[in-house]
């Protein structure tokens, strides 16, 4: 499967730094996008902290001969391995970190990640960043967010729309290098020639809804032009965060 792709992280028109980071390895067939936690704290230390340590560990175990760090998951792939491996490693170096350097105590990082094998993609995620598949006929979000507001949703306390402008909406339950249980949420789907993947953090989902994402990508001559187009209607909604979007198109023998 030819796989092309296109990534663009950028402040935004409120926060001082970028605090977001993405990988972007057709070669390795991963995706990353990590949405960096703490502020002056070193948010963007622990999100390249996290891009680097799952880029790495993924490379590492392209070959199947060689000893896991922790215990392997028979209940999933290998690549399901991988990823969620990838991802304990990330939230332990992030810890690592801050031991050496208290003064980041309070930092973190969410992730999405994507690794693709041949028509099949497994899918990985901690907090609020998200996967999104698109085509002809509409988007789908196949990632469920790590955050208060997705949890009230889901009980039917807030409807989407009220979610999306709720003063909590910026609460997430579960984040890379917060200490505590980690659950890492791993998915394998199987594709079809006419989809495509967006990774995106929550400084693009937060300020444009799925419809103008999906207009945006569909209506673009190809994916770098929708990529700069996601980043600048984001702007033009306010930029509150750092926005960063990550999409991914292949070629394959499927019709």
């Amino acid at each position: 499967m030819d796989i092309h792709a296109a990534g663009i992280s950028d402040v935004g028109c409120v926060r001082k730094q970028n605090e977001d980071s993405f990988l972007v390895d057709p070669a390795l067939g991963l995706f990353v996008v990590a949405d960096g936690l703490g502020g002056h704290a070193a948010g963007e230390i622990a999100s390249q902290i996290v891009v680097d340590t799952v880029a790495r560990f993924v490379a590492e175990t392209v070959e199947k001969d060689r000893t896991w760090p922790v215990e392997y998951d028979p209940a999933l792939t290998y690549d399901g391995n991988r990823l969620k491996v990838a991802l304990l490693l990330s939230d332990q170096a992030i810890a690592d970190d801050i031991r050496q350097n208290p003064e980041r105590e309070t930092m973190g990082s969410t992730v999405v990640a994507g690794l693709f094998h041949g028509q099949r993609l497994t899918l990985a995620h901690v907090g609020d960043s998200r996967a999104y598949l698109l085509d002809s006929e509409g988007i789908r979000q196949v990632t469920r967010d790590h955050s208060w507001v997705a949890e009230q949703v889901a009980n039917g306390i807030l409807t989407p729309s009220e979610a999306r402008v709720h003063p909590f909406r910026n609460v997430i339950t579960q984040a890379l290098g917060n200490g505590g249980d980690l659950d890492v949420e791993i998915q394998t789907l199987e594709l079809s020639k006419s989809e495509r993947l967006l990774l995106c953090s929550d400084g693009l989902s937060g300020m444009i809804g799925d419809k103008q994402i999906w207009d945006i990508v569909t209506q673009s001559a190809d994916i770098q032009q929708a990529v700069e187009s996601l980043i600048s209607k984001a702007r033009e909604h306010g930029g509150e965060d750092n926005i960063t979007a990550v999409l991914v198109g292949w070629d394959s023998e499927e019709a």
